[in-house]
């Protein structure tokens, strides 16, 4: 796989994260299941290769990649466990995280376009 297909994959599967973020009005999600587990195993995917990829060539993009996804997993998994209030610190952190995660997810897609060749090292 190319860098640039990693990176199109990548703007794939934030298509697929928007998708299977679908609520009605009462808050509950309407997106199919099935979309919601596909979306969650190719960000996942995604995040490992474009880590691993980038690690070599920009060691600071991978690290804020790497630790704002799991930041946003734990602070997501607690926001679902408590019940909601507006102005608790873990919805200020979330969105914080949120942001964070989003410029780290658009820096490492334009670095990936920007990476002229893959290193192979196995060969």
């Amino acid at each position: 796989m190319t860098n640039k297909t990693l990176a199109i994959f990548g703007i794939g599967t934030y298509i697929l994260s928007v998708l299977s973020s679908a609520e009605n009005l009462e808050g509950n999600s309407i997106a199919p299941i099935a979309l919601i587990a596909i979306s969650g195993i190719a960000t996942t995917v995604f995040i490992v290769l474009a880590t691993i990829r980038l690690w070599k060539e920009v060691k600071n993009v991978s690290i804020i990649l790497i630790s704002s996804a799991v930041l946003l997993f734990i602070f997501t998994a607690i926001q679902m466990l408590t019940s909601p209030s507006y102005g608790s610190p873990i919805i200020i952190l979330l969105n914080i995280v949120k942001v964070i995660y989003f410029i780290a997810f658009i820096w490492s897609i334009i670095k990936l376009f920007k990476i002229r060749k893959v290193n192979d090292s196995a060969k």
